[in-house]
């Protein structure tokens, strides 16, 4: 075998491990943590930030293609997409449909 087809074969099994041992160790510990302890808490609120921050990111200083289209088009988009959310039961996947199509009609119909 080759060097590189060496490198390749160590690494497939390697990531393999590294991914699977995480999750493996993550199954046996849930079993242990309360889901409303003051860590687990910490850990949602944090999480559920860094999430809003980086939607609000994308939406006042974009990159790429994203750029292109108007500040005021990319508000009215996630405030549809954030209607339809409350709509729809909460649902993420009907909110997330309506804020691509908003958008997308926003930018053709008013450029």
């Amino acid at each position: 075998m080759t060097e590189v087809a060496l490198i390749l074969a160590a690494m497939i099994p390697a990531g393999f491990i590294a991914t699977y041992l995480w999750r493996a160790l993550a199954v046996v510990a849930v079993t242990r943590i309360d889901p409303e302890s003051d860590l687990l808490l910490w850990v949602r609120a944090v999480s559920t930030a860094l999430v809003a921050a980086l939607v609000m990111r994308m939406i006042i200083a974009p990159s790429g293609v994203l750029a292109t289209i108007a500040v005021e088009h990319r508000f009215a988009a996630v405030a549809i997409g954030v209607g339809a959310f409350y709509a729809a039961s909460r649902s993420t996947q009907i909110a997330t449909f309506a804020t691509v199509i908003a958008l997308a009609l926003l930018h053709l119909a008013l450029g």
